[in-house]
Parts: structure tokens; sequence; C-alpha cells
């Protein structure tokens, strides 16, 4: 059994941006890549610290990866795999979405 949690504005998040999503005392990430929203927890595996603080994006300057801003870690919005950084081969953790009446959430266990 799932929890559903709304993603406000999901439908019009942009290629190569980021929404911040905190349920509980837990942050997520929602990207969008080649079309297709996937959600990931805002944690680096590198030190287990947000992706992003404060009002920095959680994306690179061209907008292709997701950016850890403490070590510099680059992460493929694909699968979430580190392709460069203290934590290279490490990964981060997908969070399923679902769609309903249009509207997407995240579906927490």
């Amino acid at each position: 059994m799932f929890n559903k949690h709304l993603i406000p504005d999901a439908q019009n998040l942009s290629e190569g941006k980021a929404l911040n999503i905190k349920v509980a005392d837990y942050d997520f990430l929602i990207t969008k890549y080649e079309g297709k929203l996937l959600a990931y927890e805002n944690l680096c595996p590198h030190q287990n610290k947000q992706l992003n603080w404060s009002s920095t994006e959680a994306v690179d300057e061209d907008g292709d990866y997701l950016k850890c801003h403490h070590h510099g870690a680059l992460f493929s919005p694909r699968d979430g795999s580190c392709i460069t950084g203290p934590c290279q081969g490490g990964q981060l953790k997908k969070v399923t979405i679902g769609m309903e009446k249009g509207n997407c959430y995240l579906l927490l266990a």
C-alpha cells in the first residue's frame, strides 16, 4: 500500500530543472528527463547531505545532470547513477511516481 503525496506543478516542470518536495522529514527531487518525470531522495550517497541547499538549483549549469553542490558530484537524471565526483559508482535512491486524473504523486511505502 502506498501513501500518495501530490507533486504540485509537476506538469509544468521543464527539462533540465528540478523541483524540491518535502514530505514529513524527507526531501525529494523531481526532475524531467526525455519528457518523463522522475523522483529521487534528495540525499547524496557521499555524505547523506541534500544535493542543494537554500536557493541553489539541484542541477548543473547546463541542466543536463543532477548536481551535489557540496562536492560537485554529478548524477544522471535517467537512473540516478553518479557519473563523477567522490561517490562515483553510487546512486541516488529512486522514488516511484504515479499519475491519477492528470495529477502526479509521489508513491511512498
